[in-house]
């Protein structure tokens, strides 16, 4: 299974830099994201993200994700999750929200030389007022991570997510491919707590009729792990 989702990711690549070619619209924008995770129990964990994007060459915020979720470790490398995500869409003259629930499988690789990799299988059911319809979404992911050397609070980081819409709505998405984004930066461990990644990603995306959407996007990341109280 591992080694497949590593070739679909690298598939659905390879198709969203070809469709990249008639791209019709650009972007630059600006993604912000805190990530807290802690323990309730030896095998149960929480999750509580909050994202605000800044979207039109990083001048106007586009839109904020707000995600909360309980998982459970099923074993030592894999974790399922459920949870809902909040989505206020801000960009333009009013702002529509948009709800999420999802589902995911979080799986963590063995190591590969220095690199450490890890995939997630995510599925989301999006509400949005003027979707006719619920939408289904399959999202695919494969990471890479290594340090700059061992023992460093450094790290390298690279990912590739493909995303794809399960079901067509008279007035949402089609179904078929949604969206690629390919992520490559770097990270430093700031304590046991806290983690800082940031780097460039790309995304590639639909839109209605036969367009494409490509946004150059400036990421950073603060991830906190909570520990556990005794």
């Amino acid at each position: 299974m591992t080694k497949r989702l590593w070739i679909l990711a690298a598939l659905c690549l390879v198709a969203g830099s070809g469709r990249a070619l008639a791209q019709d619209t650009m972007d630059g924008q600006l993604w912000m994201q805190v990530l807290a995770l802690g323990p309730i129990s030896p095998n149960w964990r929480t999750h509580l993200e909050v994202q605000p994007r800044v979207f039109d060459d990083a001048s106007e915020l586009g839109l904020t994700i707000v995600r909360t979720a309980i998982g459970r470790q099923l074993t030592p490398r894999v974790s399922l999750w459920a949870g809902h995500a909040w989505v206020p869409r801000s960009l333009g003259p009013s702002t529509t929200h948009e709800n999420r629930l999802w589902q995911q499988l979080s799986i963590t690789m063995p190591r590969a030389g220095s690199w450490a990799p890890s995939a997630r299988i995510r599925l989301e059911q999006r509400w949005l007022g003027q979707w006719d319809d619920t939408v289904h979404r399959l999202r695919l992911l494969a990471r890479g991570q290594r340090q700059f050397h061992p023992g460093s609070p450094w790290h390298v980081a690279v990912y590739d997510e493909a995303m794809i819409t399960l079901d067509t709505t008279a007035s949402g998405p089609f179904r078929g491919y949604d969206r690629n984004r390919l992520f490559g930066g770097v990270g430093r461990r700031l304590n046991a707590t806290f983690t800082a990644e940031f780097g460039y990603l790309w995304e590639n995306s639909t839109i209605r009729g036969p367009g494409q959407r490509n946004e150059h996007v400036a990421s950073a990341v603060l991830n906190v792990n909570w520990p556990r109280r005794r």
